[in-house]
């Protein structure tokens, strides 16, 4: 449980950290004007520490954890409120000017942290969660190392970049879906076995789910905008 604690929480921070890089090299690449460019970068800094901190709070007092009379799984709130936050301002013209000049480079990297999904492993071992999360841990697993090699070719701006930015995508967001469609199918509200899932919005799993998932899912919806829209 405490090597489940540790990497949990690395995963949260490092996710965060790494999306934090990313909007700020966007920043900085953009043509907004200066001023526009410190404003973002403050509200950047704000908002990111702020999402962290309800997060950590949300989950230490239990906020999430599984009760039998509530009639949904709570943790899916921590898990899709901050995506619908990020997709909420795409319609900003500046913020269009920064999602413009992210690149595949930190949207690469930012998804290393999958390789540390590796923990699902245990979490299935050790019978915190049922063995479906076997799944989810070969699935972060591929994804981390799909994202490693997206990584290396875009550095060495080779043709082949492009695809493997497409594979990242496509594999990464099938392996949030299979996680989700677990945590759901397993969720004790209407799974009566054990181990169920009720551990989802507990600490220390809430931190990945509420943090480091949603991170995972709105850089795989930005890294789609660009290749759709053929962007550098």
């Amino acid at each position: 449980m405490t090597l489940v604690t540790i990497i949990s929480v690395l995963i949260s921070l490092l996710a965060a950290g790494l999306f934090l890089l990313l909007f700020w090299d966007g920043i900085n690449a953009s043509n907004l004007e200066n001023n526009l460019k410190i404003i973002y970068k403050k509200s950047l800094w704000v908002g990111i520490c702020i999402w962290v901190a309800i997060i950590y709070i949300l989950t230490l007092t239990d906020t999430f954890t599984y009760r039998p009379d509530v009639w949904f799984p709570k943790f899916l709130i921590g898990l899709f409120v901050p995506v619908f936050i990020v997709l909420s301002l795409f319609i900003n013209k500046h913020f269009k000017a920064i999602l413009d000049n992210l690149s595949f480079k930190n949207l690469a990297l930012g998804q290393l942290w999958r390789l540390l999904g590796a923990v699902f492993f245990l979490v299935a071992i050790w019978e915190m969660g049922p063995k479906a999360f076997l799944a989810s841990g070969y699935g972060d697993v591929l994804t981390g190392i799909i994202a490693l090699v997206t990584l290396i070719l875009v550095r060495n701006n080779l043709k082949q970049a492009r695809l493997s930015s497409w594979v990242l995508t496509l594999v990464g967001t099938t392996d949030l879906l299979i996680v989700l469609y677990i945590l759901l199918s397993y969720h004790p509200i209407w799974y009566d076995g054990l181990p169920n899932t009720a551990m989802a919005g507990s600490f220390p799993m809430m931190l990945i789910i509420g943090i480091a998932a949603p991170i995972a899912l709105i850089q795989h919806i930005i890294t789609l905008r660009k290749l759709l829209l053929n962007t550098k």
